[in-house]
């Protein structure tokens, strides 16, 4: 089933935003320029360190650990940065990044893309996830373990943009369904209700949120991995053309302090969950098993060889696909979404 898109300014929702995990209970999602500093942030660093406010998107949540690590442990502290985390909208902060209201966002490739393409001078100088994080999931009892055999299902998505629905046109081109044989439904964020309920064969989700979900919950899942059929870029940081020229030292130390605070994280899972619950108070005992299984599905999707590192025949199969799905109008310089110079030994 085809829809239109809606308006460029509200199609990517972040990748976490749009489908991230959840946390147990959590405010609700704050407008960008909003912070809030976790419990071990640098709230109270010296007054020699260089403010930096990083827009994360989505609530705080497990899944920013990595972040959280990097300010418990001092790594931001080491580069001389005070870091504090905003909590928005992405495309929010990707447009505040743009107009150099603010100088960082984490964001995904895609939105990256979208912004290129309208002419924002954005570019990714960080990957963190290696792998994109939405998929299909479905009952195990359906057999529905592969994409042809979505074919004749209902599948339910959140909305119609956002990542989910990137993720879900991604695969439908990445495999070449047909998407007519396939009834695919506006549930909302249900998917986890929708799928075990049956008000839908399948369900959009973000890999590492509803399947942990349902798992720890007893119910046998299948997951259709979408970056198992196209290297989607995923999230990372990202900065604006003008810091890039102007402060190249200052995105230099904020990489290499947010990589430390990742390779910490892989290393050290448990320290950085315990980290990550100082953060999140909001995780309560009862709700820390299943919110480890979420951060260790999250280690899965940014374990890789080269930290940060972005691969250039992703991003040109990732814009390749926006513009022959319609989501960009026009073809965007690949060479100009993204950069290495920042990630180097």
């Amino acid at each position: 089933m085809h829809r239109a898109l809606v308006p460029v300014t509200f199609l990517i929702s972040l990748a976490l935003a749009a489908c991230g995990p959840a946390a147990a209970p959590t405010p609700a999602v704050q407008p960008a320029g909003t912070s809030r500093a976790p419990a071990t942030a640098s709230a109270t660093a010296p007054a020699k360190l260089q403010h930096v406010d990083l827009g994360v998107g989505y609530i705080p949540n497990v899944q920013f650990a990595p972040l959280y690590v990097a300010q418990a442990k001092g790594f931001y502290a080491e580069e001389g940065l005070d870091v504090a985390l905003e909590y928005g909208f992405e495309n929010d902060f990707v447009a505040l990044t743009a107009q150099g209201k603010r100088q960082f966002a984490v964001a995904s490739g895609d939105q990256v893309i979208l912004a290129r393409a309208q002419g924002l001078p954005v570019v990714y100088v960080m990957k963190w996830y290696q792998r994109f994080p939405v998929g299909v999931m479905s009952p195990a009892k359906l057999g529905i373990d592969s994409p042809k055999k979505l074919e004749g299902h209902s599948v339910g998505t959140p909305v119609l943009f956002g990542a989910s629905y990137v993720g879900w046109k991604a695969l439908v081109y990445a495999a070449k369904l047909d998407e007519s044989a396939i009834r695919l439904e506006t549930i909302g964020y249900t998917q986890a209700a929708a799928v075990s309920q049956g008000t839908v064969d399948a369900a959009v989700i973000y890999i590492a949120n509803e399947p942990v979900q349902l798992t720890q919950a007893g119910t046998a899942v299948d997951v259709i991995q979408v970056s198992d059929y196209i290297d989607l870029v995923s999230n990372g940081l990202v900065t604006n053309e003008t810091t890039i020229r102007d402060n190249p030292d200052l995105v230099r130390r904020l990489v290499r302090g947010t990589l430390r605070g990742l390779e910490y994280t892989l290393a050290h899972p448990d320290e950085a969950f315990a980290i990550a619950r100082q953060a999140v108070p909001e995780i309560t005992d009862k709700d820390v098993p299943t919110q480890r299984a979420v951060l260790d599905a999250s280690l899965a999707l940014w374990r890789t060889d080269r930290l940060g590192a972005s691969d250039p025949q992703a991003w040109s199969d990732s814009a390749k696909f926006m513009l022959d799905t319609g989501l960009i109008s026009s073809p965007v310089d690949v060479g100009k979404l993204y950069t290495n110079e920042f990630v180097g030994k």
